[in-house]
């Protein structure tokens, strides 16, 4: 006989009382003994023993069995508080034990009538309001060594595709456990399929009581940890799918019947009269529609009926201007049809992205809704939940989602992201160094040009931190990559919203990042190019599972520019030849050129995809070490010199003009170089090591460059003629045709006497 928590229709959570029953163990699950002395061989603060899971597709029903040790006062601590999560509205629990064992007697800690009923939105930070309740049971004398077990069977109310039985086992990464069991029992005629991330985890089939049985077991699994540098897409833990649902259209076809219900036949005429005053053009009213529904109504998901899988109807959600992912979604794709566009909701996984081509279909493997549209032959996806965006209504950047599933009843299949070519992921830093070799402080400007993700991030940025915040952060990375800065003026910045290009301009007075050589009269200067490092993060020198992710889609563009009146020399050279190396994953360029008390170095790195798979990573490795060599640069200069004045745009941000050209690849084109022979005042050349500084204070160098006065008079008022970049036979034949000339004008002239 059920013992049921007794109902109480005063209490407001009485509801989720009533969900939560007790009972023995159904006896269809099949009894999965386990070895209690098990050894993780690690120093975990728990054990992990058991993981079982029964699942009947007939009865709907889902058996699961956990059991732990607690190895540690730790793990008293945090798990003596039991608990269960559920959604009261689709969940019902039949609890069948939860206790203790400790030395081969068993404790029962299963008693409702102690048992709090807890409705704690854990969401409500992030704006998500769930309607989950928490089952807890606060348990007594539990101790280190003791073995925590339970059991329960949940049963599910599904509101889309309830003929349908799915259930994903996946085990958990890090964790090792004495013995996994999953199993699926079913009728015959039922077309299950199965599909696991590896070959080798294949079910054993049997037939019991006339059902057909799956079931997939191991012992002493070893959790693998997941890799350094693993794309979020990549489930590298072991994982198993049931599902007999035939394919991806029945799926869109289902969902597309449940959210055609929400849609109701009332016109939303606020919305559209203002989205008109955007003017009569096609593609400024989607831009308003999609700014409006992104920027005007906030994000709060009430997911309080039906599990949250069905979207609330648009003219609620017009009306009381909030909503979750598929409510702005679903009214956004209703306002865009009453503009006369083509529209309709994608369903994607922000995690698994790509990898929801890998499982079985299912409506249950989605986390997130956005809204695909065409209009003027451009197909586009928008993220209806993004906030300042800018690139007008076809240049709007949204999340590599990789896949998707359109809401729609003539869709046929999962769908791939529209492809937007002309769309720039750039960042681009441009340094000007004034450099100053007397000791005094050099002068650096950094303008930023940021296009699409890139501005986006810094919009998001000044947003959440501020200009306050931002300069400072501003100012320590400065002084991390120079040794001593003072910011020199205020931060300026533009956001172009129209064409998603974010601006950024400071200016810094620096010092602490030149050095003296033993010789007392050069100097030498590592110029920081450590943009590309951060970017092509250096693969480890191991054996690898996973693939390794890359910044994508991601252009970096960093521009180094040196000044000094010790460059007079260096006009018309250039300070290194041109590199340029690309593999399927990276393309790497750099070019410099020199000119009037200039030299200035490029450095582009574009990401062509998102991951190196890991039987390429090490060819891959072997290029980022060749790149991060190449982008590395250095300069001799003679003590002495004082920087030269700056020009009147130093450090200001560019004049705004109607449309600024993307970065292409003959923009950004970089050119590298070892030291030619012959310069001694500037010698670039190539180091393996970016920020290895030396020893040297800036007081030293301060002494070396003064001392003696005598040094400094001289290196201004009689540099030798070769440091002026002027031959010194180049003088001598001027001099002799300046002589002959004149001799050649007195005999004219003494001929021209009467």
């Amino acid at each position: 006989m059920l013992n049921e928590a007794r109902p109480d229709t005063s209490d407001p959570i009485a509801p989720a009382r009533n969900r939560i029953q007790t009972g023995p163990v159904p006896e269809w699950v099949t009894e999965c003994p386990y070895d209690s002395e098990f050894k993780s061989g690690s120093d975990n603060h728990l054990t992990y023993l058991l993981f079982d899971r029964q699942v009947h597709a007939e009865r709907r029903e889902t058996f699961v069995h956990v059991a732990f040790r607690l190895e540690t006062m730790e793990a008293v601590q945090h798990q003596s508080q039991w608990r269960l999560q559920y959604e009261p509205r689709t969940h019902s629990h039949t609890l069948h034990f939860l206790k203790i064992r400790r030395n081969g007697v068993e404790i029962d800690h299963l008693d409702l009538k102690k048992a709090h009923f807890l409705q704690r939105e854990e969401g409500l930070d992030r704006q998500v309001i769930q309607g989950w309740f928490t089952l807890m049971l606060v348990l007594e004398d539990v101790r280190p060594g003791d073995i925590l077990e339970w059991a329960y069977t949940l049963k599910e109310d599904l509101q889309i595709l309830p003929e349908f039985c799915e259930s994903f086992f996946n085990l958990p990464e890090w964790v090792s456990i004495g013995k996994y069991h999953f199993t699926a029992r079913f009728n015959p005629a039922r077309a299950v399929k199965w599909k696991s991330s590896a070959a080798e985890l294949k079910p054993l089939e049997s037939t019991e009581d006339g059902w057909t049985v799956w079931k997939w077991t191991a012992e002493k699994y070893v959790g693998m940890k997941r890799e350094p540098n693993t794309p979020a897409w990549y489930v590298s833990a072991p994982w198993i799918q049931i599902s007999d649902c035939p394919d991806w259209q029945t799926v869109a076809r289902a969902v597309w019947q449940m959210w055609a219900k929400q849609k109701s036949d009332t016109p939303l005429d606020e919305l559209i009269n203002e989205i008109e005053k955007a003017g009569p053009g096609l593609s400024a009213r989607i831009g308003k529609a999609i700014e409006l529904i992104q920027d005007d109504y906030r994000y709060l998901s009430v997911n309080l009926e039906f599990g949250g899988q069905i979207p609330t109807p648009p003219e609620v959600v017009a009306r009381r201007r909030y909503g979750d992912c598929k409510d702005l979604s679903f009214l956004l794709v209703n306002v865009l049809k009453q503009l006369g566009v083509t529209s309709r909701p994608i369903l994607v996984h922000t995690g698994l992205r790509k990898s929801v081509g890998d499982v079985l279909p299912t409506p249950g493997v989605f986390n997130h809704v956005i809204v695909e549209f065409e209009a003027e032959g451009k197909r586009r996806w928008i993220d209806a939940t993004m906030k300042r965006q800018g690139g007008g209504a076809f240049n709007r950047v949204i999340h590599d989602f990789g896949l998707g599933l359109p809401v729609d009843a003539d869709a046929t299949g999962l769908v791939e992201p529209p492809q937007i070519p002309e769309q720039s992921h750039l960042y681009e830093l441009h340094e000007i160094i004034l450099v100053d070799t007397t000791g005094g402080p050099s002068l650096v400007s950094m303008v930023i040009r940021a296009e699409g993700s890139q501005a986006e991030i810094f919009r998001h940025q000044f947003e959440t931190m501020g200009m306050e915040e931002m300069a400072k952060q501003g100012l320590q990375n400065c002084a991390n990559r120079f040794g001593q800065a003072t910011r020199i003026g205020s931060l300026q910045r533009r956001d172009d919203k129209s064409s998603n290009q974010f601006f950024l301009a400071e200016t810094f007075e620096i010092n602490g990042f030149i050095h003296a050589l033993p010789d007392g009269q050069r100097c030498q200067f590592r110029i920081p190019s450590y943009w590309i490092n951060q970017s092509l993060v250096m693969p480890e020198k191991k054996e690898r599972r996973t693939p390794f992710a890359l910044p994508y889609p991601y252009q970096v563009v960093h521009i180094m520019e040196v000044q000094s009146p010790l460059l007079q020399h260096t006009s018309g050279r250039q300070i290194q030849p041109r590199f340029f190396r690309d593999n399927p994953f990276v393309q790497f360029n750099r070019k410099s050129k020199a000119g009037s008390q200039y030299c200035m170095m490029t450095l582009s790195l574009t990401a062509s995809a998102d991951s190196v798979s890991a039987d390429q990573l090490e060819k891959h490795r072997a290029f980022v070490e060749e790149i991060w060599k190449e982008s590395a640069w250095h300069m001799i200069l003679s003590l002495g010199y004082s920087r030269i004045k700056p020009g009147r745009n130093f450090g200001m941000l560019p004049a705004p003009v109607s449309t600024t050209p993307l970065a292409n690849q003959s923009q950004i084109t970089v050119i590298n170089t070892p030291a030619s022979p012959g310069i001694n005042q500037v010698a670039p050349s190539i180091q393996a090591g970016v920020n290895d500084r030396s020893k040297s204070t800036p007081q030293a160098l301060t002494q070396s460059a003064r001392s003696p006065q005598k040094r400094r008079r001289q290196s201004h008022q009689h540099r030798p003629s070769e440091r002026r970049g002027v031959p010194l036979w180049v003088k001598i034949a001027m001099i002799v045709f300046a002589l002959a000339l004149f001799i050649l004008i007195l005999i004219l002239v003494g001929k021209l006497k009467p």
